[in-house]
């Protein structure tokens, strides 16, 4: 959106944010409204920067609409309550028997991970103290350089001076560490940014955690990350590191959890039940289907039929010789031998886009209507 703002296509934009303004830098250089406060002071405030922002003109000292205008309720400090699973989950973190090894908190792809997020900060908060927990997520760029990747991370832990490399960062982290403050570092998002960076950082990551006892790392990821423990095998800069999965819901929670964000459906513990089955409770295709109001496989495969996900579910395995391999995998039912990275790529690759899980000691794919998609878009015989 930037590259095409000035471009001189005529095209703009104006980022609305409501809740915690996240720390992205382009926020910086462009006209952003928060939206994350109802009183009238600051509403009025925020509709005025709006207003100014779709006439690309700057909003002025002191901008106030003054006309009539409905406030808004807005509640952006909570979080759902976590279900009895993800309270387990979230207990299991900080009452690991080995506390001072790093933590990997490993996804597959579409996983909410943002309510695992919040509630790890909150907690950490809580048990070390609001000064001494930092949480980083490196910028989202593929383009971003050693300066900008570590610059930015810098920021996030409230780090002073001039920090353009990995070692700065890490060297200024160390003084805090030097000084007796304990340290709890939570990073998510770490799949961002370009790879070199994201070396770099495991490295300092593993050089810290050796030298000192009262750093606390918490890392969440997917692939990417626990591609640092395994990809090298007795090489990989985070092989000292011990994973933790996210797991499944269970389907007492789900039952809860759904039951509440869709009260309008209405839904028998029977109907929910049945779309629970047809979707494998897959992230993407179950809250899709309750929002489409489906309540019965029937209903459920109507909708997905007619939405772009089954096509999305496969666009990275068009190659040629995916599909070849995969049509072979699409006739079968259980896959191989479940590990967090198997030897074979191509179910590496299917279980951490999210389209195989774990049954047993087994790979199996996540339903019926995913692997008949798979034979359906790849146009198996």
């Amino acid at each position: 959106m930037i590259n095409l703002q000035n471009s001189g296509s005529g095209f703009f934009y104006v980022p609305i944010v409501i809740g915690e303004f996240p720390d992205l830098p382009f926020l910086e250089t462009v006209q952003a409204v928060d939206f994350g406060n109802s009183s009238p002071a600051l509403y009025r405030r925020a509709f005025q920067r709006l207003l100014c922002g779709l006439r690309q003109k700057p909003p002025g000292p002191n901008p106030m609409f003054k006309g009539k205008l409905r406030l808004p309720s807005i509640d952006t400090g909570t979080q759902r309550p976590l279900v009895q699973s993800e309270q387990s989950f979230l207990d299991a973190v900080f009452t690991r028997p080995e506390i001072g090894r790093p933590l990997m908190i490993l996804a597959q792809a579409d996983t909410n991970t943002q309510i695992y997020g919040h509630a790890l900060r909150r907690q950490a908060e809580t048990l070390y103290g609001v000064d001494n927990v930092f949480h980083i997520f490196p910028p989202n760029s593929s383009r971003a350089d050693s300066a900008a990747y570590f610059g930015r991370l810098a920021k996030q832990c409230r780090l002073e001076g001039d920090i353009s490399e990995s070692w700065h960062w890490a060297e200024a982290l160390s003084q805090k560490l030097d000084s007796g403050q304990d340290v709890f570092l939570l990073v998510t998002g770490f799949e961002n940014g370009p790879p070199e960076s994201r070396g770099e950082l495991a490295g300092e990551l593993r050089q810290l955690h050796e030298r000192y006892q009262a750093l606390r790392v918490v890392m969440m990821g997917g692939a990417g990350l626990a591609a640092l423990k395994y990809a090298s095998g007795s090489l990989s800069l985070l092989n000292i590191a011990e994973e933790l999965p996210i797991p499944q819901l269970t389907h007492r929670d789900l039952h809860h959890l759904f039951g509440q964000q869709f009260p309008q459906l209405n839904l028998s513990r029977e109907q929910l039940q049945t779309v629970l089955d047809f979707t494998g409770c897959h992230p993407r295709l179950l809250p899709y289907c309750l929002q489409q109001g489906a309540d019965s496989a029937q209903a459920c495969a109507q909708v997905l039929r007619q939405s772009p996900l089954p096509a999305q579910l496969f666009t990275r395995f068009h190659d040629e010789r995916d599909r070849l391999l995969l049509c072979t995998l699409l006739a079968q039912t259980v896959l191989g031998k479940f590990a967090i990275w198997p030897d074979n790529e191509l179910l590496r690759r299917l279980f951490w886009a999210n389209l195989i899980t774990r049954q047993g000691e087994h790979f199996v794919w996540h339903c019926e209507f995913i692997r008949q998609t798979g034979c359906e878009v790849l146009e198996c015989g």
